[in-house]
């Protein structure tokens, strides 16, 4: 059935003019003439040609002027006088006008619901046609022009499936099998557009038979799923690669149904506790129990073999089946889960099937909003590397020892040279003291003053002695808060004599007064001191009076610097990469440990010595940094 379109203005003007005229020459001839037959029958035409395109009210009215018309035509030719022939042609012809009347309004509201109907199939996404028993195209809604691209012209007569390329999900027959027997078929389709394009559709058929062999049309309804079956698709696709890589990845992994364990944490809450790190720490029987409602739901191939299990099935079904009785991190991961945070790592021991022990970092992914039922951990195993670390620990700690013990006979060689300056202190107090003594009248004062300068040298001997020995044991040095300046000034101290003798100049510049460090006053002195000493030798060639020696401290953030130049020869480049090596030596007569002790005690401190760019009008240069205390601590 073609689609019928609506009459316009001036076919409806025509239509109403004809049946107007119509309805004039039967009253006409009805009243002006003296026919013996029922002209008034011929109203009849009139209401058929309105049907078709009047409303209901119009219908309504053309009846009552054709019943008007020939009662009037029937008083005006025959009287009031009612004789029985033409009385019976009246009663006739009223009955077929108002028999046509019922029949015209009946297929008028037959005619409204037909249209609903169309307007309602036109106004739905679907595609929706109708073919008869051979398969062409009788009806061929809005729905399936937009999608299809034909219009209804076109697409009339045409054979459906023909024209659409239709691949179907089961043979042919077998629908044809299931209209014949149900009426009704649906299922899944691809069909063309007029573009090229293939489009999945859900479609569902509904055959209306006629009564004859093989006739009868077919209603289709076709859904286009091809957004929903990409994204199905698309969502096959990303579930597979997740399998695959959820599968084969190098790391462990294992989901968690946490929702028990959630449900005991908010029951805990709605109770009233508040604090609940305390809790768990007096309860550890809830702990226990908690851990034992986890159960495993998944695990992938690298678990298996982490946990020495051959299949999924034969895996641990709860945390608690391979966790150690006495682990420790499961009450911060109940922590972690209460406070909703997003993830949550912790290293742990798990037990394997057969009983081993390993050393695994867990982590915890909480994705906001997601569920709990399906909750991923990854495991990654470092029993390995625990074990490498411990022996690399082991052996670092075997090697420190034996390098201390191979240092010893260094550090007879060191003490000998440290305390070369305090007991060259004590021969000269000692001296001076006698010749004090040896004077016609004994200065009495004096050599109390000598012999307690020569118990102080000794003292500081001796402590000297102790500290390095320390120093190269597993012993910390003994380390006091002390402001750098006076450790500077008192080693500056122990050299002046010395300084004066060589005609050496001090230019000290200390500019850290409010600087503090923590050090063991000794063997920084010592540094110090060998530093000093280093660059009054370095200085023997230099004339007496070009003689000079730059002491300087100063505070850059965190840290104290101490420099001490002189200007003797420098360092070439050669004697700089090795200057602090042991038994490396430019002098005669030199041992090569100074330099190396300084950086060993520097080092012990958690300082840098290096040996820096000269200045300009100078020789050699040395800087010391060392870690400085902040007011506040100090």
């Amino acid at each position: 059935m073609r689609r019928q379109a609506a009459p316009g203005p001036r076919a409806l003007a025509y239509r109403y003019a004809a049946a107007t005229t119509l309805a004039a020459a039967v009253f006409a001839v009805d009243a002006f003439t003296h026919l013996g037959s029922a002209v008034a029958v011929l109203y009849v035409l009139v209401l058929i040609i309105v049907a078709d395109i009047a409303s209901r009210h119009a219908i309504q009215a053309f009846a009552v002027g054709c019943v008007g018309l020939t009662l009037f035509a029937f008083v005006y030719g025959h009287g009031v006088d009612v004789m029985v022939e033409p009385g019976l042609r009246l009663l006739f012809s009223l009955s077929a006008i108002l028999a046509t009347t019922v029949i015209v309004l009946q297929r008028h509201a037959d005619r409204l619901t037909v249209e609903s109907q169309a307007e309602l199939l036109d106004v739905t996404s679907d595609a929706i046609y109708l073919s008869d028993a051979i398969g062409r195209i009788a009806y061929w809604n809005k729905g399936a022009e937009t999608l299809y691209g034909w219009s209804f012209d076109e697409a009339w007569g045409a054979n459906a499936h023909a024209l659409l390329a239709t691949r179907f999900p089961e043979p042919r027959d077998a629908i044809a099998a299931t209209l014949r027997q149900t009426g009704e078929w649906q299922g899944e389709l691809t069909q063309r557009t007029r573009a090229g394009q293939t489009l999945y559709l859900f479609s569902r058929w509904r055959r209306r038979p006629d009564g004859t062999e093989g006739g009868g049309t077919t209603l289709e309804t076709n859904t286009d799923i091809t957004a929903r079956r990409q994204a199905d698709e698309a969502l096959k696709d990303s579930e597979r690669r997740y399998r695959t890589i959820f599968e084969t990845l190098a790391v462990a992994i294992w989901e968690h149904d946490l929702r028990p364990v959630k449900e005991a944490l908010d029951a805990l809450r709605a109770e009233g506790v508040t604090d609940l790190a305390m809790y768990l720490a007096q309860n550890p029987d809830f702990v226990t129990r908690t851990r034992s409602l986890i159960r495993v739901t998944d695990v992938n191939g690298t678990a298996l073999k982490l946990m020495g299990v051959a299949t999924k099935e034969d895996f641990f079904t709860r945390l608690d089946d391979f966790l150690p009785e006495d682990d420790p991190t499961f009450p911060a991961f109940l922590l972690a889960l209460n406070r909703n945070v997003e993830s949550h790592t912790a290293e742990t021991t798990i037990r394997t099937r057969q009983g081993e022990l390993l050393r695994v970092i867990v982590a915890f992914n909480f994705p906001p909003g997601a569920p709990l039922d399906r909750v991923q951990a990854s495991v990654l195993n470092i029993t390995e590397r625990v074990k490498a670390q411990e022996a690399l620990q082991h052996t670092r700690s075997q090697l420190d020892h034996a390098l201390r013990a191979a240092m010893l006979g260094e550090v007879s060689a060191s003490i000998a040279h440290e305390i070369n300056q305090p007991l060259a202190a004590i021969t000269a107090h000692a001296a001076a003291g006698q010749r004090w003594l040896n004077r016609p009248e004994p200065d009495l004062d004096e050599v109390r003053a000598s012999l307690a300068q020569a118990g102080a040298a000794a003292t500081r001997a001796s402590e000297v002695v102790r500290r390095v020995r320390t120093l190269m044991t597993q012993v910390e040095p003994e380390k006091t808060l002390l402001p750098v300046n006076a450790v500077v000034e008192e080693a500056l101290h122990l050299l002046r004599n010395e300084m004066a003798a060589q005609g050496i100049v001090l230019a000290a510049a200390l500019g850290a007064e409010d600087s503090r460090i923590e050090v063991d006053r000794i063997l920084l002195q010592q540094v110090l001191i060998n530093l000093m000493a280093n660059a009054m030798q370095a200085m023997q060639a230099t004339p007496p009076g070009a003689r000079r020696l730059g002491v300087r401290t100063h505070a850059v953030p965190d840290e104290v610097i101490i420099e001490v130049c002189d200007t003797g020869p420098g360092f070439s480049e050669q004697v700089a990469q090795k200057a602090f090596e042991p038994f490396f030596t430019t002098k005669a007569q030199g041992m090569g440990l100074g330099l190396a002790m300084c950086r060993t005690i520097v080092t012990a401190h958690g300082g840098e010595i290096a040996i820096a760019a000269p200045e300009q009008g100078m020789g050699g240069k040395l800087r010391l940094s060392l870690p400085a205390v902040p007011a506040a601590e100090s």
